[in-house]
């Protein structure tokens, strides 16, 4: 355990410097994610650059640095028993195999965070970055008119407006049985319908007493939403900081992903699951709302909702002369011809007759050519590697002609340039 508290105190010594200035994690969730990000093998660049994504302010390391050093300091004055030692050696020996490396190479990276950066940016996936992008958090807007589709829970506000003949306003909570009391009616269930079933069926109930229902109507009659309700969510498998999330019940899956941190590096970004009453309510690919502009706001959470992130299926990499070079994550079944278009297509300087393609067969790497017409057909393996090339530095009609002629220079088409 003390390596790691020694590598956390170092490592934040460094982050002091880099690290922004909005806190989104906890001091006990970031030392905890550092401990599994060294049992996971995961890289000190890696980590510091996820760490930095999600807001670790330089007062937060600081902070840590010092109580980090504390504890250090405590453990190594306290006495401590034969028996105590043993067990400590023991959990000493399981974390020798994850060193995460010389902390001198963490500190010259992060004297020169271009290095840093580059590194990262080699190592990018499409799309990965977007729930830890502050500018963009999916927040539901307040300002709004209530949606017809809103369903109604405990913990709902809502406004009744009587206007006409009868003048009267009623707010009122609804209860956690799902109720509102109006004078002179009584109880009146309201759980689970919509804004717009509730406005129905209170103008019914309020024709008891006013004159709001039917032909001879002379008042009008208007249900809408004030204050709304928290609702809790789960947030399970491969996200930032999995848990149990309260979100607002106008909240959608975008923002409940940004409140949870984001996908993480093994998180599917094309197959995330809502999850509601044990039934699948939509699956969410995020490659369609960056690319396409589809969005599932309509689809808003409800209480006890749980938004699950497998694992990643297929994650391939495609560098060279395409618009966009980084790593995409595929769909079974998806092409080389899908692959270069998630990359933005070809650059101006690409050679589009062929590329090359590296793959694992599980016991060793295979190249192959891949021409053009293959594209749209060839169907990609998690781990592939594709390089497109670039144009032939020479010109298709042009020639020079030297040395002892009469008239050397270089030619276009016959004419002499």
């Amino acid at each position: 355990m003390r390596r790691i508290i020694k590598f956390i105190s170092s490592a934040f010594f460094l982050l002091v410097i880099t690290l922004p200035t909005i806190a989104q994690m906890s001091d006990d969730a970031v030392i905890e994610y550092i401990k599994n990000g060294m049992a996971s093998g995961k890289s000190q660049n890696e980590m510091i650059k996820e760490l930095a994504a999600r807001g670790v302010t330089r007062a937060q390391a600081e902070r840590l640095k010092e109580r980090l050093e504390k504890e250090q300091s405590g453990r190594t004055e306290a006495s401590r028993t034969i028996g105590v030692q043993e067990r400590e050696r023991r959990s000493n020996d399981g974390l020798a195999e994850v060193e995460a490396g010389s902390l001198d190479y963490v500190s010259t990276e992060l004297a020169n965070p271009e290095n840093l950066s580059t590194q990262a940016a080699a190592r990018l996936v499409f799309g990965r970055n977007i729930f830890t992008n502050r500018n963009l958090t999916f927040a539901p807007s307040m300002n709004l008119p209530t949606p017809e589709n809103y369903k109604l829970g405990p913990g709902d506000e809502v406004i009744i407006e009587i206007w006409g003949t009868n003048q009267a306003t009623h707010r009122q909570t609804i209860s956690p049985e799902g109720s509102i009391n109006i004078q002179d009616i009584g109880l009146i269930n309201l759980n689970g319908m919509t804004v717009k079933e509730a406005d129905a069926y209170m103008r019914r109930r309020l024709g008891q007493i006013y004159s709001v229902y039917g032909e001879n109507a002379a008042s009008e009659v208007k249900l809408s939403l004030g204050n709304i309700r928290t609702i809790q969510v789960n947030m399970m498998g491969e996200v930032a900081v999995p848990g149990t999330y309260y979100l607002s019940s106008f909240s959608n899956i975008y923002h409940a992903l940004y409140r949870a941190g984001g996908v993480s590096n093994l998180g599917s970004l094309r197959e995330i699951h809502l999850m509601r009453k044990g039934k699948k309510i939509v699956t969410l690919d995020i490659y369609e709302f960056i690319l396409k502009g589809k969005s599932f706001e309509d689809i808003t959470l409800e209480e006890g909702d749980i938004v699950i992130v497998p694992t990643y299926n297929t994650l391939v990499d495609i560098s060279g002369s395409v618009k966009r070079p980084m790593f995409y994550e595929l769909k079974e079944g998806e092409t080389i011809g899908q692959l270069i278009d998630y990359a933005g297509g070809f650059s101006s300087d690409a050679y589009k007759s062929n590329l090359r393609l590296i793959r694992q067969n599980g016991r060793e790497y295979k190249v192959f050519t891949i021409n053009e017409p293959e594209f749209s057909s060839f169907v990609l393996n998690d781990g592939d590697a594709l390089t497109v090339g670039t144009m032939l530095d020479r010109f298709e009609n042009r020639i020079e002609i030297k040395g002892a002629v009469y008239s050397p220079g270089i030619y276009e088409l016959g004419n002499k340039i």
